[in-house]
């Protein structure tokens, strides 16, 4: 029956979930990009901070007559415990942001405030998935903007891949461009002489995943460190650093990916609005 074609599951095999699901797939898609004048060599990463931040929890106006009296309590104040970060006479920066604010004032940040999608209910999965896919509205999407972008890039020179960070890949950066995955695992490693054996074997059963876990085990080597490996207790702020700081490792590197995609949990403000 055609009805129920779009359900029917597939079984999903040892291969096939190292191939696909692990995304340490091969990256060929993404031309070399055009270097500026001074031999620069940019990247492009995506942050996506799910929960449905408020722009005006974060960068408020507080230079609007209005803007005191309409958010009471949790409006932020340029002055007093816990004050704004003023960018200028008007926007001011939630006081956790001091690093952005420098970055700002440098010319190295910008604010696009008051920008939103045209979705208007009240999921935020669903407006977490529109942001994301990039299209109208939500449904059974499979790809997002990013990957989509990067397949319509056309071929050159440079082989190199896009990271996604994470231990699933964001929607942002699904879809038929392969990329290659990364996130700090805090499970104990195989050491190196298992990882070899198990490389061997491959080579000699599955070429194909021998790539795979050649792909994956060079990621590793330049991600790893202590400073990389979860702490017990870490908190989110300290596992979003850790992430970010493995992230820049991998992107840094100079046969390293040139874009990357990374989302973060927890930024929802039902709570504690205008709060440090």
């Amino acid at each position: 029956m055609q009805c129920c074609e779009g359900l029917r599951s597939q079984a999903t095999s040892r291969r096939s979930l190292l191939l696909g699901g692990a995304a340490f797939a091969a990256w060929a898609y993404l031309p070399k990009f055009a270097r500026a004048a001074d031999g620069g060599d940019p990247r492009l990463v995506v942050v996506i901070l799910r929960g449905a931040l408020d722009g005006l929890a974060t960068v408020a106006p507080i230079g609007d007559p209005e803007y005191a009296g309409l958010h009471g309590s949790i409006a932020l104040r340029p002055d007093g415990p816990n004050a704004a970060v003023m960018l200028d006479t008007f926007f001011g920066l939630h006081p956790a942001m001091p690093e952005f604010a420098r970055m700002y004032r440098a010319k190295q940040g910008a604010v696009i405030h008051a920008v939103a999608t045209s979705y208007r209910e009240r999921s935020h999965f669903d407006g977490q998935d529109v942001l994301e896919s990039g299209f109208a509205g939500p449904g059974r999407v499979q790809s997002g903007w990013l990957n989509r972008a990067l397949e319509a890039l056309p071929k050159g020179e440079r082989v190199t891949r896009a990271l996604a960070v994470g231990p699933t890949t964001p929607l942002v950066l699904r879809g038929a461009a392969p990329t290659v995955g990364w996130a700090p695992v805090a499970l104990p490693q195989a050491d190196d002489d298992t990882a070899m054996r198990l490389l061997e074997l491959y080579q000699h059963r599955d070429p194909a995943l021998a790539l795979a876990l050649t792909q994956g085990l060079q990621l590793e080597k330049v991600a790893k460190g202590d400073e990389m490996k979860p702490k017990p207790g870490t908190n989110g702020i300290g596992a979003m650093r850790l992430v970010a700081r493995g992230a820049a490792k991998l992107m840094a590197a100079d046969d390293g990916p040139r874009i990357g995609a990374l989302a973060f949990d927890g930024w929802d403000t039902h709570a504690k609005e205008g709060g440090p």
